[in-house]
């Protein structure tokens, strides 16, 4: 089906594209860790956050209490994670298990072969202005908070 040049020339329709390509090719390659690219994501956020809590996990991945709290109850499950007493009596520290590490490594060596395919037909220098210019994308004027 043809696209049309109104969405052809839609960056936020051009990310989203991209974004459904890639999106599918990491939950392939992490299929046999029984994991999401989400849930691959809040590890390695655990993994660069030693003993942060649900709280913050689920700010960093903009899900509510009620998600992260299910996403980390997923983790502790598979033996990934686990909860260590937190600042206070109400919350958890999270902290990376060993077993999860050997893991983590594993599912990125996954997804990092994932990136390579999707950007094959870039030069290592398209590459590179690529995420350079991802990086720099933020959120739209109107979107954003007064403290972003």
């Amino acid at each position: 089906m043809k696209q049309g040049s109104d969405l052809d020339g839609l960056l936020g329709y051009r990310i989203e594209l991209a974004h459904l390509i890639a999106i599918e090719d990491a939950r392939l390659m992490l299929a046999p860790y029984g994991l999401t690219p989400a849930k691959l994501t809040a590890l390695l956020l655990i993994r660069a956050n030693p003993g942060c809590d649900q709280t913050a996990l689920g700010k960093a991945l903009s899900v509510n209490r009620s998600s992260a709290m299910k996403l980390v109850n997923v983790l502790v499950d598979r033996g990934l994670i686990e909860r260590r007493p937190g600042r206070d009596l109400r919350t958890n520290a999270l902290h990376l298990l060993p077993g999860g590490e050997e893991r983590v490594a594993e599912m990125l060596d996954r997804l990092r072969e994932s990136d390579r395919r999707l950007a094959a037909d870039l030069t290592a220098a398209e590459r590179a202005t690529l995420m350079a210019l991802l990086k720099k994308l933020r959120k739209p004027r109107t979107a954003r908070r007064d403290d972003d």
